[in-house]
Formats: structure tokens, sequence, C-alpha cells
């Protein structure tokens, strides 16, 4: 039976590989497409962007090859898009059973449900859901009694609401990733890869969608799989990619269980022990009292050879990263003098950083400026807070009376303010968005680099001009000089 999923993307590199690299790809989605393939069905790959020519592409496809069964998968502000793609499918073929998943349907099925396009709505983990929903399509049976499913029985006129499994708790119970589908949809398959290392997350930061999630089935939310189990994945991915050098390792983060943590950096110095050239990893990392004043943990990843790791700074306010954020506690000094230490072992930091919070004022975010200067990251990833649905924050805006109903459009997510805050409006929220860059790194970076990153910067609050953008930089010289001078490619 043929079954078309497909993963849509909002800033991309082309319409015709719209992933910027392996790192790029989504494990959710890649996850359930691989359970299917192994399962037997002929699975094929859709990245939509909503410049994409339908009519080329998905409904050839459809036309042509005519799948029984098409999944999604969509975050809020790709929602109403993936819609507009169940809309075209089921004009194309009412009768195309259409299964929708993902954030934004996990934590608002009452809204997702009134979209009669989808025959089944994915409620949490859908690695076993989604396979036996297809079995019973291809067994040409009314899906019914699948966990994590809510299923409309159009016949009857009826919708069954499922109760959710708990979570998955043997990780290793789930297989290696089919990475070949992607690569037709990558723009540069040179570039490092990334495992997933685990689920879950033990914090409850009111921004992230973690807390609500972990709400959904009973069960533990933050597993991990086993080293051996991952080293076996690496040493798969080596065989096939032998130029792989890079590899992330995708987790919340890895500082919840330092022992879990010590046993998987052993293996990864075991791998690389046997390797002419080391393997470079980088990682997330919370951080938290585990790790302050650690130096044994600094070592411990240096002789495991990561050279760059994530951290969750978000706001350099510790008012706001407290009664806000709900972020773990620790003070500026702790995380100044942890980037310091990281440096020393050759371990670069980078930096998550959030503007425009609800209840962050101008003041607020100069303290985040002040912070970051201070810690010196290698780079940072500035985001402008996005209200999503389902998140506690998400109601506080509401409650604030700041929220407008932005998050339905689906371009520009976290490149755009979507709220003015009183003491934060939404002209200053951009302008601090675009100089950030340069407030942090001026008179540290060659001026040059500040220029072209200032404008790649600007350039991506358009969806036009970004899309603009990403045509003519996609291939070529342009590309090389603009990826040495912006080094944000």
């Amino acid at each position: 039976m043929n079954i078309a999923c497909i993963y849509s993307i909002d800033d991309y590199y082309s319409t015709e590989k719209p992933l910027p690299s392996p790192a790029t790809i989504p494990f959710g989605i890649a996850t359930i497409i691989t359970n299917l393939k192994e399962t037997g069905f002929n699975a094929e790959l859709f990245v939509l962007t909503s410049q994409t020519n339908l009519e080329n592409t998905l409904g050839k496809y459809l036309n042509e090859q005519k799948p029984d069964l098409v999944c999604f998968t969509a975050v809020s502000t790709q929602y109403n898009f993936i819609c507009e793609i169940a809309r075209y499918v089921k004009l194309i073929n009412k009768e195309t059973h259409t299964l929708i998943g993902g954030h934004h349907v996990s934590l608002n099925p009452d809204d997702a449900i009134k979209n009669t396009d989808f025959d089944a709505l994915c409620i949490g983990e859908g690695d076993r859901a989604a396979v036996e929903y297809a079995q019973a399509v291809n067994n040409k049976v009314q899906p019914t009694g699948i966990a994590n499913l809510w299923i409309r029985n159009r016949q009857l006129q009826t919708l069954e609401k499922n109760p959710t499994a708990d979570f998955i708790r043997d990780l290793d119970s789930l297989p290696f990733l089919h990475r070949p589908i992607w690569l037709e949809w990558i723009n540069d398959p040179s570039r490092l890869v990334t495992i997933l290392v685990g689920r879950g997350c033990p914090n409850t930061c009111t921004y992230c969608s973690n807390h609500a999630l972990s709400k959904l089935a009973k069960g533990k939310y933050v597993r991990f799989r086993s080293p051996e189990n991952i080293l076996r994945e690496i040493q798969q991915i080596l065989l096939a990619y032998p130029l792989t050098d890079t590899i992330f390792l995708e987790v919340e983060t890895l500082t919840v269980d330092l022992n879990y943590t010590k046993k998987l950096c052993e293996k990864l110095i075991e791998l690389n022990s046997t390797l002419e050239n080391p393997i470079r990893f980088g990682t997330n990392i919370t951080f938290n009292r585990n790790i302050i004043q650690n130096e044994e943990f600094l070592e411990l990843f240096e002789k495991a050879h990561f050279k760059f790791i994530n951290i969750g700074l978000e706001s350099g306010s510790e008012k706001i990263r407290k009664e806000v954020l709900r972020r773990p506690s620790y003070s500026n000094s702790d995380i100044k003098a942890f980037c310091a230490a990281a440096k020393s072992h050759g371990i670069d930091v980078n930096l998550f950083v959030l503007i425009g919070i609800p209840g962050e004022t101008l003041e607020d975010f100069r303290e985040t400026i002040s912070c970051v200067k201070d810690c010196d990251p290698y780079s940072f990833m500035l985001s402008i807070f996005f209200p999503y649905p389902g998140t506690d924050l998400y109601k506080r805006a509401k409650e604030l009376g700041v929220l407008k109903h932005q998050w339905q459009i689906h371009e520009g997510e976290r490149r755009v303010p979507t709220l003015s805050l009183p003491g934060f409006s939404r002209k200053q929220i951009s302008r601090e968005y675009v100089l950030f860059y340069y407030n942090v790194f001026k008179g540290r970076k060659p001026w040059i680099k500040i220029l072209a990153v200032t404008i790649r910067t600007l350039i991506g609050m358009s969806p036009r001009a970004n899309t603009i953008y990403r045509r003519l930089f996609s291939s070529g010289f342009l590309k090389t000089l603009w990826a040495k001078y912006s080094g944000s490619l």
C-alpha cells in the first residue's frame, strides 16, 4: 500500500531541497516513516513549502500512485498550511485516508478535529498508532480501537476518542532512522548528522510544549536510549556516510542523569579510539546544579570529543527566568563562569536566547545583552517569543491581554514579533532583535561579519525577502562568499 508522509517548513533553501542539512530531519515523522517502511508499506516523503508547486509534486504523486493514506505533522504555525494540503488531498480523492499528528494537534485536539478533512488525529506518540491505522486501511476495514488516535467514522458519522497508551519506555525498541528517503530534500547532505538520544524533558519551562506533552500519557516521560544502542546507530551512519565528521546527539538535555552521561561518554571515547579521524560531538544541556562548578563533567566531555554544547539561557534577567519562564535556578555569574570553563576545555558554547517574553521590558532585555556579552559564547540562537497554544506562557499572554492570534500564520515563526508588551513595544523588539549580534559582538568580531549577520537577520524577518535570499544563495559562489562573512548558514 502506498502512503504519503508530509512535512512542511517555512524557512527553506529552495522548494526542491528545502532542508539545509541532515541535522534538520524531524525525528517524529521520520520515525513514523521508518516504522511504516519496516512494516512493509511503500511510504513516500514530501517536504513542502508555501511556494511548492503542488500540482507538479504532491498532485502528480496522488494522481499516479493513488496512496490510500496520507500522514501529516504540524506545529502551530504550520497547521493552517497543512490544513490547505489536506484539503487538496481530499479534492483529488475524497476516499484517501488522512492522519495528522504533531505538537499542535496533540495539545489542541478539540480545535483540530473541527477540520473534517482529517480522518484521524494522533495525540502524543504516533510510532505504533500510525502503523496500526495503516494496517486497518490496508485491510479495507474501518480503523478502530487504536490507542492515541481520535478516529472519524464517516459512514456512521461518529468520532471515536481512544485513550493514550503509556509513553514508550524502551526507546531501543525503535528502529534506526531510514535516512536515504530524506536525502533528496536536503540542500547539503555532507553537513553534520543528528542522532536521537532520548525523549522528554525534566524541566517545566512555561514557553515550551514539553510540560504540556508530559501530561498526555502515563509512564515515564524522560527516557534515554542505551549507550550501546546509540553506538550501533553511529557505526551504521559511519558505514553509510563515511565522510561524516560531526554528530549532534539530540536530546532536550544530557544533564538529567550524570551516571547515564558518563556511560554514554565512555562509549563515545571507545568509538573514537578506533577511528583515524575522531568524530566531533555536540549536544544540548540544561545548566543546573548538576554541572555548576563541575570540572569533572567538562573533563569527561572533553575526553569524549564534545566540541560544542547548546545551553538555554533564554533571558539574562534572573527575575524573568524565575518568575516568568520557570527555568532551573542559577545566577548569571554561575553561567558566565561555566562558559569560561567550557572554553578552557576546548568546548564551544552556543546560547539559546529569547526576546519579547510576556512580562519582559526593554530594561530586562538589556540584562540579557549584558549577560550574553559576559558569557562570550561561540554563537547564539536568538528567537522572538512565539506563543504556542497549549503552553503555560500562551495562557499567560492571553491573561495579560497581549496575545494576537498571529500564530495562525505559517511564515516568520520566531523571527517576527507577535506581541506588543507594555514595557517592550513591537517596534523595540524588532530593533533589538536585528541589532543583537552587533550589541553582543561589537569590538570582538570583524565588522564585516557583524554587518553580514545583521543584514541576514533583517532579511529573515520578511518571508518574501527571505525566500528571495534563499534562492540567490542556495548554491554557488554567492553562498560561499556569504557564509564566509556571516557564519550563519
